[in-house]
């Protein structure tokens, strides 16, 4: 029985961007994971999940260089070299202070930069390997956005395969969503507040980050310099907790990110490896980010 009158199909079509920014990043209650770079998205008979995500293998999207390795190493302890030189907002000599102002300060840097995220996730859910691959290729200030997350997951009976596509430029937004070759999700609506909200979260990456910079116990491990910028890098050896895993459960941790001194993660790993309900589970998240002049590709199906 209907207990209410039937969505329109724009209130569902803003419901679906509105849950693909909610779940890209958030995690399960239990010790059974939903990876930080999981997306779901709904539509008026089915919630197509583009499954969290692996090795970027972006597709039509631009070829941006990748980070280099830095050209410097300080001398001075990694402390007493963070003390002496200006540290991202959110970061103190000490490691991570505010992950949320961390995260705030990579997202207003990166709206304002031209060029292209990538991030990956292996994982395990309920023991079997979910596999993803996210990129988002952006304009400044986000006026032309390509998203695309592309998930596999091995059970024992069936294999999951899911392709979510979300193109947005300063009028409107499309959405283009498959699971095991079946459409789920195909339409365009109105630059809104609300998808522009999800757009710049998808884009950014910011969900995946906060919950990674929130897991670890970081320090100031180096401060060195990357092609005349100040990068400082990040390492936590230790879980301090998190909805991803119960801390009990946790065997071995590592996690490092590398940042800029005005704010921009350039790039970022988290290893994790414990036990789900006496099954071994791991997640595995790698992200890079390379500024570039890039021209999104629209979507071209439908």
């Amino acid at each position: 029985m209907r207990l209410g009158p039937r969505p329109s199909s724009r209130a569902l079509a803003t419901v679906a961007l509105a849950l693909l920014l909610a779940t890209a990043g958030c995690s399960g209650l239990t010790g059974t994971p939903t990876p930080e770079t999981s997306t779901q998205t709904t539509t008026p008979t089915a919630a197509p999940t583009a499954t969290p995500a692996a090795t970027p293998s972006p597709t039509a999207t631009p070829t941006a260089t990748a980070t280099a390795t830095p050209s410097s190493t300080p001398t001075l302890p990694p402390t007493d070299t963070a003390r002496s030189v200006a540290l991202p907002a959110g970061v103190t000599a000490d490691g991570v202070a505010n992950a949320s102002r961390v995260v705030a300060t990579h997202q207003q840097n990166l709206v304002r930069t031209p060029g292209r995220l990538a991030h990956t996730t292996n994982t395990t859910v309920a023991g079997d390997p979910l596999r993803t691959t996210t990129t988002a290729v952006a304009t400044s200030n986000l006026s032309a956005v390509r998203y695309e997350t592309v998930g596999r997951l091995a059970r024992p009976n069936a294999t999951r395969n899911s392709t979510t596509v979300i193109y947005a430029n300063q009028t409107a937004v499309r959405q283009y969503a498959v699971v095991n070759g079946n459409v789920t999700l195909n339409n365009t609506r109105n630059r809104t507040d609300t998808f522009d909200v999800a757009v710049r979260g998808l884009s950014t990456g910011v969900n995946p980050l906060r919950g990674l910079l929130q897991r670890g116990n970081f320090t100031v491990a180096s401060v060195s310099t990357v092609n005349g910028t100040e990068v400082v890098t990040l390492r936590a050896e230790e879980y301090a907790g998190g909805r991803l895993y119960d801390p009990e459960n946790v065997g071995s941790y590592e996690a490092t990110v590398r940042i800029t001194a005005d704010g921009t993660v350039r790039s970022a790993s988290e290893h994790i490896v414990g036990t789900d309900d006496a099954r071994r589970a791991y997640y595995h998240f790698d992200l890079r980010f390379a500024s570039s002049p890039v021209t999104p590709d629209p979507v071209d199906r439908g």
